[in-house]
């Protein structure tokens, strides 16, 4: 079963996608990426939630404000807003009778999966969270994103600009059909995740498109607890930056797994 819904939220419609039959036992929140990568991922992702339905789980997708098909313009939201959707997409859960979650970020999705993990706990046990490539650094990602603009802007004979500086001193810029603001990107700039996350469910990091653990990611997670974390990397391709990539297989069954705890 897959049905779509707006959930009004203080500030907006939220849409949601659900996958599979509701069961309270086995309830995924799903945290995609935003900008193009949100475009780019959908497909997989989708085939992704589908594979889990059948094996008796329900994934619940989140489109924050200004993404996807929930209501706004990306320039009218910040950080602090997606945290408030995150927070009435749990509110409503709980409604539902659901006690438990399991929380599935994809790139960014991840990166604010893990920044409000101890706010979402409040709200609601996570039994597990699951990771697909996650952001670890939101000023990081936004630089990558920052030079599709500067590529823009050199192929048309520009001079080169500092496009964050320029942003951050009010000024909204188009990047990639995106209207990014001062608010938007100096939230975004703020967050990452702690190398001394104190993480007290399961943690799977599934490192796509890769044929090991990359260096950064052990540094970065070598001060969490290990009882808890368990990473792995998957080879295949970067579908959030390539377009016209539908399928990716051979992530369902580690997915899965990951969500069994049986990696």
């Amino acid at each position: 079963m897959i049905k779509g819904f707006f959930l009004p939220s203080a500030e907006g419609n939220l849409f949601v996608s659900q996958y599979g039959q509701a069961n309270p036992q086995k309830t995924i929140l799903l945290l995609p990426s935003i900008f193009e990568e949100l475009n780019l991922c959908r497909a997989v992702v989708t085939k992704q939630a589908i594979y889990l339905a059948r094996q008796g789980y329900c994934v619940f997708c989140l489109d924050y404000l200004g993404t996807g098909d929930s209501e706004k313009e990306i320039e009218q939201v910040n950080v602090t807003t997606w945290r408030e959707n995150i927070a009435r997409v749990l509110q409503w859960l709980k409604s539902l009778e659901i006690s438990s979650i399991s929380l599935w970020g994809v790139r960014f999705g991840g990166l604010l999966a893990l920044t409000e993990l101890v706010e979402i706990q409040k709200v609601m046990p996570v039994k597990q969270v699951l990771l697909w490539k996650p952001v670890t650094k939101g000023k990081q990602f936004m630089t990558q994103f920052l030079r599709l603009k500067q590529a823009n802007s050199m192929m048309q004979g520009e001079q080169k600009i500092n496009w964050r500086d320029k942003i951050l001193s009010g000024v909204n810029v188009e990047v990639a059909g995106y209207t990014i603001t001062e608010d938007l990107l100096g939230s975004i700039d703020g967050l990452e995740v702690s190398k001394t996350l104190e993480i007290t469910c399961p943690v799977s990091w599934l490192e796509l498109a890769s044929t090991s653990v990359t260096p950064a990611v052990q540094i970065q997670t070598q001060g969490w607890n290990q009882e808890y974390l368990d990473i792995r990397s998957i080879e295949g391709t970067a579908f959030w930056q390539i377009p016209e990539i539908f399928e990716q297989s051979q992530l369902h069954l580690p997915t899965f797994n990951a969500l069994q705890g049986e990696l």
